[in-house]
């Protein structure tokens, strides 16, 4: 499987206007670590384990194999695969796009941040997060739904997330790490190549 590292022509983080002014004016950007996620049990669109993926396939698409004697087994019942990162690390999220349904998703959120040049935001913000993150791998792509990506568990989640069409910075440790405080950084300001737009108003019905 290929994947497509080609950055978007926008991206699109939803959040709410006090902090995203800061990250207009500033270049202030929160980055969590991972195991945060599985924390948020009340919020559906970020509630999940970003430090093991689970996929299934069904019985009838399997063959096991049996190494040595070539022998072949149909399993029954659907086969479970599991996939662990093997240490903590440090994200931050981004939507590739503009969906008013997404202000919906993400609780308390009244604005979105629409970043128009997004070479050059990618560009500053991996080098404001190296000088932080000394000898970390930093890296950002593009989120694959309901299966395995190349870039593996970091860059999966489960098919439910497919709507949110996500953008994902990551950076991981040197030595697998357990626990990671989260850190924000700052690009100076990106008024100059992106702005703010309020959640629109849901018309009322008569």
């Amino acid at each position: 499987m290929q994947i497509d590292m080609t950055r978007p022509s926008k991206l699109y983080r939803y959040s709410e206007r006090k902090w995203l002014e800061r990250s207009l004016n500033f270049g202030e950007f929160r980055l969590r670590p991972a195991s945060d996620y599985k924390n948020h049990e009340t919020d559906h669109a970020r509630h999940d384990d970003e430090l093991i993926r689970v996929s299934k396939s069904p019985a009838n698409t399997v063959t096991i194999t049996v190494e040595g004697t070539g022998q072949q087994l149909k399993p029954i019942g659907e086969i479970v695969y599991q996939s662990e990162v093997g240490t903590n690390y440090l994200t931050i999220c981004f939507s590739e796009i503009w969906d008013e349904l997404l202000f919906q998703d993400f609780p308390g959120t009244d604005a979105c941040l629409v970043i128009h040049d997004v070479e050059t935001f990618a560009e500053r913000f991996h080098a404001e997060a190296q000088s932080a993150l000394l000898e970390w791998g930093g890296i950002d792509a593009p989120v694959v739904y309901g299966g395995d990506s190349p870039l593996g568990a970091v860059f999966s989640k489960p098919l439910p997330f497919i709507l949110q069409k996500e953008w994902r910075f990551a950076w991981r440790p040197p030595v697998p790490i357990h626990h990671i405080e989260p850190i924000t950084i700052s690009i100076g300001s990106i008024a100059n190549i992106a702005e703010i737009i309020e959640r629109p108003r849901l018309e009322p019905h008569i």
